[in-house]
């Protein structure tokens, strides 16, 4: 009788269950970039490369130094952030001006399907493939991937800023690749509505005033009793629990078991609250209700990661860049991870030393980090913020006078917590969109029954599993 009413209120809320084994066709928006050209700890040019000669008729490629500058060859790529295309292939052809990228735009929820399906048939794989994080997991157990701690790459996971080591590598600890950008994530704010109804508008003074999520919930009753209903702290709570799933550092799956209260009840609690409470409007992420939010009056805090900056706040509020009326502080209980994609060589790579001297430009170079920070992203990689410390700044005309690059840098990333990804999470992540869905439609719906029907839902995806 209990299962029949919790498939009740799935249908209710229109949501249906489809999951089966693997599933493409699914579109999301998630996506972000990265990073280290040639020797990292030198200034060479292109030309100054130089290759070793193991007899006289045998040349052997150094893995450590830069190609020719005249190098030609082809690599090929799919993808699906366009613009982070071109930006980054044009900063490498400006070194490496013969050689050829071809292309192929693809949905992110899609690859794994087709790197699959490939890797079966006996394909053709792209020469550098991608990983976004949410089904990164399940992607980096495929054999296809170079093990670029291995010879002949030798790349150190010291390289880069140690919250991402654990979205780099298999469950074996291989390195199968490094991601394109940091992906920090804190809160941004609207300044003005800060101010009117929480008395100031300083992030530090904000990150003081509600250093848990608790304190946060008194304060956005207070909002929302002192305007009348008309203003929320939030604006939807599919990224209320996004965000405070990803704060958790526990790995959604322990071997072949799944403790849902252990690992989900915590967020699936506060958004209950948050509903419950008026902390968050019921607003759906990426509707156009959603993002005319960004330039209205109704809700003071948004979920921000780097890469929001300009594809949510500076593209959905048309009169912030005149303003600045936007801040950006540290979340309640620390921050996040918020997306991120990671590329790496595959195996059936016809030119491997070529496509590892485009992979550490684009993600270890100080030239890739400029070539990232013109789309206002930061290079994952520690060693070109030692030789440009500039490349910590940006600035957005829609948060004034405050260095948020810095502030991402200095603030926002030394407090993220991260988990281990696991094969499953992709089936867990529409698991529990799905539940979310429920719990913003069925506004009865308790947290203790979502998380019974969040139990059914990954025993019935996921049989092999021990489900508690």
């Amino acid at each position: 009788m209990k299962k029949r009413e919790d498939q009740n209120r799935i249908e209710r809320a229109g949501c249906f269950s489809k999951y089966a084994v693997k599933i493409a066709g699914l579109s999301a928006i998630v996506c972000l970039m990265t990073g280290e050209y040639a020797n990292p700890s030198s200034a060479l040019e292109p030309d100054e490369a130089q290759w070793e000669t193991a007899s006289d008729s045998e040349a052997v490629p150094d893995y450590d130094k830069p190609l020719p500058s005249d190098y030609e060859g082809t690599l090929t790529m799919w993808g699906w952030d366009d613009e982070y295309y071109r930006t980054i292939t044009d900063a490498f052809l400006k070194y490496y001006p013969n050689v050829t990228f071809e292309y192929v735009s693809l949905q992110n929820r899609d690859l794994v399907q087709r790197y699959e399906t490939e890797l079966v048939l006996g394909g053709e794989l792209p020469d550098i493939a991608w990983a976004v994080v949410d089904s990164r997991g399940e992607a980096f157990e495929l054999d296809m991937w170079e093990h670029l701690d291995e010879e002949p790459y030798h790349f150190e996971l010291e390289e880069v800023y140690d919250y991402l080591h654990p979205h780099l590598v298999n469950s074996k600890g291989n390195v199968c690749g490094i991601e394109q950008s940091l992906s920090p994530a804190g809160l941004a704010y609207r300044r003005d509505l800060a101010k009117q109804y929480l008395g100031t508008d300083d992030p530090r003074e904000l990150e003081e005033m509600m250093p848990d999520w608790q304190s946060f919930i008194e304060k956005g009753k207070e909002v929302y009793e002192k305007s009348g209903g008309e203003v929320y702290m939030w604006s939807g709570l599919g990224d209320v629990r996004q965000f405070l799933q990803e704060q958790q550092e526990k790995a959604w799956t322990d071997g072949n078991t799944i403790d849902v209260e252990g690992t989900f009840g915590k967020s699936i609690r506060l958004v209950c609250e948050f509903r419950d409470e008026h902390i968050s409007d019921n607003l759906i992420s990426w509707t156009p209700s959603w993002n005319a939010s960004f330039e209205e009056d109704h809700h003071i805090f948004t979920a921000c990661a780097s890469w929001s900056v300009r594809y949510t706040i500076e593209t959905y509020d048309t009169e912030g860049g005149s303003t600045g009326r936007w801040g950006l502080m540290s979340a309640p209980e620390g921050n996040a991870n918020w997306g991120g994609t990671a590329m790496g060589i595959t195996k059936t790579c016809k030119d491997k030393r070529l496509a590892w001297e485009f992979l550490r430009f684009a993600t270890l170079s100080t030239e890739g980090a400029e070539a990232l920070n013109s789309m206002g992203l930061m290079t994952a990689a520690k060693r070109p913020y030692e030789e440009e410390p500039e490349l910590k700044s940006y600035q957005s005309g829609w948060f004034g006078d405050q260095d948020i690059g810095a502030y991402y840098m200095d603030n926002i990333l030394p407090n993220i917590k991260t988990r281990n990804l696991t094969p499953e999470d992709n089936v867990i992540h529409d698991r529990l969109s799905l539940i979310l869905n429920v719990i913003n439609k069925d506004r009865t719906l308790t947290a203790d029954e979502a998380l019974d029907i969040l139990r059914e839902e990954l025993k019935r995806e996921l049989p092999d599993f021990t489900v508690y």
